[in-house]
């Protein structure tokens, strides 16, 4: 079944189409499904699982057609003829015996479009006849509450012309009255009169300044629709609860009368105001026939009649009126049906309440509201009921915004302040739109969960956005710390300069910036190459200051290397001046021995030779 949202569901267009606009050609699918069962066991009424499904699915605008009247007068046949079948459709049997208990609506929704362009559904709801035989008048009555309140047309189905009979049958539009209220009233939503039923709260309410009625309805100054009503006490000022009550049309069945007044011909909308107008006379019989015709104007300022002949003439013929042939109706009813068909698809216009307009969902929430009342002994009030629901669909939109938030929240988002703070405001808007498309009720209400859902999503960006940051910071502390560790390294073993330190915290602050994100990050590489430029300035330093000392040591140590030589040569020295000392004097004394013994060699020289010599003069002298 689609009936999904449209991008122009939420259109507040009043307009009607035109009567001539049918129902598609080809039947939709589906199938009677029960909304309200009543058990007689306990006196309970539940909602059906399957229909409040049905209505939880239509989420564009939902019109509600329900048709109401005694049993075995032809309901069926009428929402049939509008779903284009042929007895295939709602149950239509031809005993006494009622074929439809409680309410049941048809599983596929039409769809429609207005002449705005705007698109809604039409759902179709049959009713349990008024008077069944296994009928309690207040079964009968919490019944015909609950079709009134959930209808946008409203249609009483019945035979025969407008007598005083047929409004006698209509005296439980009076019950309305005491079974509905706007809102409540003292602080209470019902009086529990003595014999066990609901009894109205007394006071009386201001009439409610909206123009959206349902369907679009037009209100009507008819004299005795603005009083207050007041049969057996005080009941509340039935024009406030007129706003918000649907569109009626009176159908009459087998209609023989010929619609003129002294003459003059009528339409059937004139036969109903007519048939409305207070009767003269005293006494509590006609009071009460007149209360009756003041109810009904006051309470459906909205409403219409149309006049259906007799369908066949043959008996056996229209207790088979389900299934027919057209061609052996009779040609005024044929038309008649053609034409009210067409009328009814004109007049179904989108439920509202007040200015709201309803989807499946809100009505399913209503629903099931005033159904809790009935069942607690209590009067189904509007106001209430929709408090309910509508704060119920604000939660269900709050946590939708909740959902769209998320969805839209980009988790890619860089861990910087100012684009995490743009992101978190593109998903509110999201989380806006989705809160907007959902949330229904007053303003102060919408105000109030509208505020839940903008702070749990504040405390989640919160939350979000600390914990994005601090993993930023502390990714950037991380590269800084390693970038720290490789310069100060680099600083302390390498023999660079500055300008080559400087470069290198440079290249590495750059490595650093485009691996990050986000503005937070520039005052702490402003505060790094800050304490960096210091801190490597020291290490260089350190180690310039740790070279020159280790260059003093050298040079100390060299320097006491070499004065050890020198000490070690100048011993050697003085040793060898010793030796040479010694030397010279051994020279000395070898060249003193040589002079001697070259003195002595020459005196035995001399001597030898003054002995040669002695000799030789001796031989001579001696001749030998």
């Amino acid at each position: 079944m689609a009936v999904t949202d449209g991008s122009r569901e939420k259109s507040t267009s009043t307009q009607k189409p035109s009567a001539s606009q049918k129902p598609s050609p080809n039947p939709p699918e589906g199938k009677p499904v029960q909304l309200v069962h009543h058990d007689p066991s306990s006196g309970q009424f539940s909602l059906g699982e399957e229909a409040i499904a049905v209505l939880k699915r239509i989420k564009a605008p939902i019109a509600v057609v329900s048709v109401c009247g005694r049993a075995r007068t032809g309901k069926s046949y009428i929402l049939n003829q509008m779903l284009g079948t042929d007895g295939a459709g709602f149950e239509v049997a031809s005993s006494y015996r009622p074929c439809t208990k409680g309410l049941w609506l048809w599983s596929q929704p039409i769809r429609r479009t207005a002449l705005d362009g705007s698109y809604y559904y039409l759902v179709l709801v049959d009713t349990e006849g008024i008077d069944a035989y296994d009928q309690t008048t207040q079964d009968g009555v919490s019944l015909f509450s609950l079709a009134v309140l959930l209808s946008s047309l409203f249609v009483y189905n019945q035979m025969g012309g407008i007598d005083e009979a047929a409004l006698d049958r209509l005296a439980l539009v009076t019950e309305l009255t005491r079974r509905i209220r706007v809102r409540t009233t003292g602080g209470a939503a019902a009086v529990v009169s003595g014999d066990g039923t609901p009894a109205p709260a007394n006071g009386s309410k201001k009439k409610q300044e909206s123009d959206g009625g349902n369907g679009g309805k037009k209100k009507e100054a008819d004299g005795g629709s603005k009083k207050k009503m007041e049969p057996d006490g005080g009941l509340e000022d039935i024009s406030a609860l007129s706003e918000f009550t649907p569109s009626f049309m009176w159908l009459l069945r087998d209609f023989y009368y010929d619609l003129e007044d002294k003459g003059v011909k009528q339409s059937a909308r004139d036969y109903l105001e007519t048939a409305l107008m207070p009767t003269p006379g005293k006494g509590q019989a006609v009071e009460l026939k007149n209360m009756i015709r003041e109810s009904i104007k006051a309470l459906f300022p909205d409403r219409d009649c149309v006049t259906l002949v007799r369908p066949v003439t043959d008996e056996e013929a229209l207790r088979n009126l389900a299934t027919l042939p057209h061609d052996q109706l009779r040609p005024e009813f044929a038309k008649g049906v053609e034409r009210l068909t067409a009328t009814l698809n004109a007049r179904a216009q989108p439920k509202r309440l007040g200015t709201q307009m309803l989807t499946g969902p809100l009505l399913a929430g209503l629903a099931a509201a005033y159904v809790k009342a009935i069942n607690q002994g209590a009067v189904p009030t509007i106001s209430t009921a929709w408090h309910s629901v509508a704060e119920s669909e604000c939660r269900a939109a709050c946590y939708a915004a909740e959902d769209a938030y998320r969805a839209a929240f980009n988790p890619n988002t860089p861990p910087d302040e100012q684009a995490l703070t743009d992101e978190h405001q593109r998903s509110l808007v999201a989380a806006f739109a989705a809160y907007k498309d959902r949330a229904v009720g007053d303003p102060g209400l919408q105000a109030r969960y509208q505020q839940r859902y903008v702070t749990a999503c504040n405390t989640a960006f919160e939350a979000l956005r600390e914990k994005r940051l601090a993993a930023a910071a502390e990714a950037l502390e991380r590269q800084l710390a390693d970038l720290a560790t490789r310069l100060h390294s680099d600083a302390r073993l390498q023999d660079g300069s500055f300008q080559q330190i400087a470069t290198a915290l440079e290249a590495g602050v750059n490595g650093v910036v485009g691996a990050t994100v986000g503005a937070a990050r520039w005052p702490r590489l402003l505060a790094f190459c800050h304490a960096q430029y210091a801190a490597l300035g020291n290490d260089m330093f350190d180690r310039m200051s740790m070279a020159a000392a280790f260059e003093a040591q050298r040079v100390h140590i060299e320097a006491q290397t070499q004065a050890a030589e020198i000490e070690r040569l100048r011993t050697e020295n003085e040793g060898l001046k010793a030796q040479l000392a010694a030397a010279n004097k051994r020279a000395e004394e070898a060249a003193a021995a040589r002079d001697e013994a070259i003195s002595s060699a020459r005196v035995a020289a001399r001597n030898r030779s003054s002995d040669v010599e002695y000799r030789t003069k001796s031989r001579g002298c001696l001749g030998f």
